[in-house]
């Protein structure tokens, strides 16, 4: 019988929640500690806490207790990139996979600090999600294996935000606010710049290419019409509010070439605009590579699938795939560039 890797979930938001049901007889993965933010959360079975059987996992408010466990590794699913947590558990030899930040730590200035804990405890860190962690960088990278002369990579995400479970999540975007009230839109913008940087110089690097930099080319927002709530969050948006929000940025490389650019919509709503996503059956991803011959590949889920929770569910699905390639990964900091692309773990029919 196969090894049974051992791992702890750090936080759990809607991702985080996921991956605790997914845990549940699953044949790779046996969890062995939850994280958690809210005191009212502790000491709570992590299962029921999450609307699923008994697990016999008892939450915890202390990192200390988490590497205690002494788990293979552990998924973070936290909203702040928390480099000293990263370095604690790495430090211990514990396998980090982050939602948020490292995506590609070549040139960060995080990657000395986090190296050398890596290579102090013989553990790997490495990042995911859906932007960065697929449109931005996975998949484009995978798609240009079948093509070649390259001349440009366009990707978009269109992003619904009417049916994620936290307020707080959606006005971490300026969402909910009228424009200028939100007072952290200069620190949001730079934030995404530079991870966007981290993917698209992952892509330069797979490409070969001789990296320049990352700009924000436009950042739009689309405001609300009338006085609406979002039910499963219960964000009360007002009209004139900002309802939508929309980035585009682009990269250069060999001497100013444009050779990547990304969209990244965020909506609560259908009718922010004729350029804007108009039915949940638009495509949530869309990657172009001009190349030869030319790409067009969609990426999205079924229709009539709630798109909030399928966004939530393949960053839970994707985290787990990943986690018995992260452990069998060098010491350090990894991307897809470094380790075969993941495959589901769980079996065909769970």
């Amino acid at each position: 019988m196969a090894r049974k890797y051992r791992v702890a979930q750090c936080y759990t938001g809607p991702v985080g929640s996921e991956i605790v049901r997914r845990m549940a007889g699953h044949p790779q993965l046996d969890l062995v500690g939850v994280l958690v933010h809210f005191p009212e959360k502790v000491g709570l079975d992590a299962g029921e806490m999450v609307g699923a059987a008994p697990n016999g996992v008892i939450t915890t408010n202390r990192l200390d207790d988490i590497i205690a466990l002494k788990p293979d590794a552990a998924i973070w699913s936290g909203s702040v990139n928390d480099i000293d947590a990263y370095v604690q558990l790495l430090e211990a030899g514990i396998n980090v996979y982050t939602g948020i930040g490292c995506y590609y730590l070549p040139h960060s200035p995080d990657e000395p600090r986090l190296t050398a804990a890596a290579l102090k405890g013989g553990a790997s860190i490495t990042a995911g999600g859906n932007i960065p962690g697929l449109i931005a960088d996975a998949l484009p990278l995978f798609l240009s294996g079948y093509t070649g002369k390259i001349r440009q990579l366009r990707m978009w995400q269109r992003n619904d935000m009417a049916n994620g479970p936290s307020a707080t999540q959606i006005q971490s975007l300026g969402v909910g606010f009228y424009p200028g009230e939100w007072p952290y839109t200069e620190a949001m913008n730079a934030g995404f710049t530079w991870t966007i940087g981290q993917s698209a110089r992952m892509v330069a690097d797979g490409l070969g290419l001789q990296w320049e930099d990352v700009r924000l080319e436009s950042h739009e927002l689309a405001l609300a019409p009338e006085d609406y709530v979002l039910p499963a969050s219960g964000l009360e948006i007002k009209k004139g509010m900002v309802a939508g929000v929309r980035w585009t940025w682009y990269a250069r490389a060999n001497g100013g070439r444009d050779f990547y650019r990304l969209v990244n919509e965020q909506s609560t709503r259908l009718d922010h605009g004729d350029d804007w996503r108009k039915t949940y059956d638009d495509p949530a991803w869309r990657v172009e590579i001009d190349g030869d011959p030319p790409i067009v590949c969609t990426f999205g889920w079924p229709s009539g699938t709630a798109p909030g929770k399928a966004c939530h569910d393949l960053n839970a699905a994707r985290a787990m795939a990943i986690v018995p390639r992260l452990i069998e990964a060098r010491p350090g900091g990894v991307s897809v560039l470094d380790f075969p692309a993941p495959v589901a773990g769980d079996g065909l029919f769970g």
